[in-house]
């Protein structure tokens, strides 16, 4: 694999010219090509500006791009340094600016030709493509952009609009601070001022408006830089940057030719109260002593037993966890309340009818991160439940949520967050028209982010665009045995890099991924992946995947709820 990417990083990216201006959203980026000629003749020095137009001046030095934006009163704040090499990643320019309200973003740019960059593939050290790198948790700091940076990419990230700086100072309007003291528990109170009002704008901010100006602005500083517009846009992201690629894809899908998305936050509204649920039946069946992890653990491990075989392959993992219903009343050991706690946690929350609501952690996954200590509520997502949904910095779910109240709650947060939070439009219309494509990734082990999420929102892709048609711009791929990471795969090359490698070569060169071969050193197994919904073959086989067109049916009622809108 490090061989193939080698060689792939001297591929020309093709014949098509792949201006920006040229896209859908023409007005707005229109504004770009304007404001990155503006920078280019801002970045000259008064001698040089007048004998030379936009299109042929010389590319501006780094130190010059900040002043430039300054001087056009186009961002609030800016700066512009040469950061020398290491032994990680190459020298390259760093602008990081506040385009409006406290957005900050960084963009990481290769040497330009002017500042001593070379052996590009198109301008300096640059390579032509430009990688928008998602945040993780409840963002409120830049991401490192080595990444990028290693690849000869330019590299972009967003604090989304808030950090512990920001969130501690004191508002001139109100006299207190502008939220919750440090963001609170586990910086998720940025949403909330000491009032007890949401603040609506910072919603905003975080789930969408900071991304699309950090794309943007990464494009905008692209075309000032080198002179040459970025011919190939990515999102690259997992968790809260999987989410957050999702929302790009469904409301700017035309601004990028390629996205990355792993182990995804999406479904906001639903999601993260689904996944109070754990706790919630722990603390109602069980009291304070709640679930022993020791108990949990055997009762996964018993499940993992039992369901291990339905793939026709012993390697202590379950497969395809939809398909084992292993009831913990046959775990030895635990008491019929704790088999019944258990077995509700794997199901998930279901509203007075019976109908599913969301999903429940899968069978063999442990239990230890919404369900810390056994018996708390993972600080993730209490924060949500606190500050997002109650906007109560003293809320007490112990005291207040019940299984038997719990739909309520769920449909509260589903109503509160449909319209600004959601990120589970199946519209990917804007995607299509501009032939981008989606590789999509997730473990089938996810400790923190259930993989029904994913099983739904897929499904419901199918159900608007049926499989085929769905299959020619999204490729998903589930790792058995994987948390809330990216899968261990074959070959030399890092996992990242691989599966990058594999969505550029498909945008750039038309090689839909097929499959991938994971390494599951847990298991000490290997396991060749296909493209869902076909099935996994054997590892190193020639053969290809088996391509289904349809989903059985049995996975199809095992991922909707009593809410999805296909």
């Amino acid at each position: 694999m490090k061989e193939a990417r080698h060689q792939q990083a001297h591929q020309p990216l093709g014949s098509r010219a792949h201006h920006i201006g040229k896209r859908r959203a023409v007005s707005r980026l229109s504004g770009i090509a304007l404001a990155a000629a503006s920078l280019t003749f801002l970045a000259q020095p008064p001698s040089l500006a007048a004998p030379h137009s936009a299109t042929d001046a010389p590319n501006p030095a780094c130190v010059d791009v900040a002043p430039s934006l300054l001087t056009a009163h186009m961002v609030e704040s800016a700066t512009s340094t040469l950061i020398p090499a290491t032994v990680q990643r190459p020298a390259y320019c760093q602008v990081d600016l506040v385009p409006e309200r406290a957005i900050k973003i960084r963009v990481a740019l290769p040497l330009n030709a002017t500042d001593g960059g070379m052996r590009g593939e198109l301008t300096g050290a640059w390579n032509g493509r430009v990688l928008n790198m998602g945040g993780g948790g409840y963002a409120g700091s830049l991401s490192d952009l080595s990444f990028a940076l290693q690849r000869g990419e330019v590299g972009s990230t967003t604090d989304t609009g808030h950090n512990t700086a920001w969130c501690n100072a004191v508002n001139s309007r109100t006299g207190l601070s502008n939220a919750q003291p440090d963001c609170g528990l586990a910086g998720g109170g940025f949403v909330l001022d000491p009032r007890g009002k949401l603040l609506s704008s910072q919603v905003k901010d975080f789930i969408n408006r900071s991304l699309y100006d950090q794309t943007i602005w990464a494009l905008k500083l692209t075309k000032a830089y080198y002179g040459e517009s970025a011919r190939r846009n990515y999102w690259v992201g997992g968790s809260t940057g999987g989410r957050q690629g999702w929302e790009m894809a469904q409301q700017h899908g035309d601004l990028y030719d390629g996205f990355l998305l792993g182990y995804p936050a999406m479904n906001w509204n639903r999601f993260i109260i689904g996944e109070a649920w754990p706790a919630v039946v722990v603390n109602e069946l069980l009291g304070p002593q709640g679930l022993a992890p020791a108990k949990s653990d055997a009762a996964n491990a018993a499940a993992v037993a039992a369901c291990d075989s339905q793939d026709g392959t012993t390697d202590r993992v379950v497969a395809e966890p939809r398909r084992c219903h292993f009831d913990a009343r046959k775990v030895s050991g635990l008491t019929a309340q704790e088999a019944r706690a258990v077995n509700l946690i794997w199901d998930g929350p279901r509203d007075a009818r019976g109908d599913r609501l969301w999903g429940g952690i899968t069978r063999g996954t442990s239990f230890s991160t919404l369900l810390p200590g056994g018996s708390a509520m993972s600080p993730m997502i209490e924060t949500y439940v606190r500050y997002w949904l109650e906007q109560n910095d003293d809320y007490d779910w112990r005291t207040h949520l019940t299984i038997e109240n719990f739909p309520q709650a769920f449909e509260a947060s589903y109503r509160k967050f449909e319209r600004t939070a959601a990120t589970d439009s199946t519209d990917l219309s804007a995607v299509r028209r501009h032939n981008g494509k989606i590789l999509y990734y997730l473990g089938t082990n996810d400790p923190l982010i259930v993989p029904f999420g994913s099983y739904n929102y897929q499904q419901r892709l199918f159900d608007r665009y049926g499989v085929e048609d769905t299959r020619t711009f999204v490729r998903t791929f589930y790792f058995p045995n994987v948390g809330h990471s990216a899968p261990d795969l074959t070959g030399t090359a890092p996992p990242l890099s691989q599966l990058l490698d594999s969505l550029q070569a498909w945008t750039e060169r038309g090689k839909a991924p097929e499959s991938f071969d994971q390494w599951d050193a847990a298991a000490g197994v290997e396991r060749t992946i296909c493209a869902y919904p076909d099935t996994a073959i054997a590892a190193g086989s020639d053969a290809p995947c088996p391509t289904r067109t349809s989903v059985p049916d049995d996975l199809v009622a095992a991922s909707l709820t009593a809410k999805d809108r296909r």
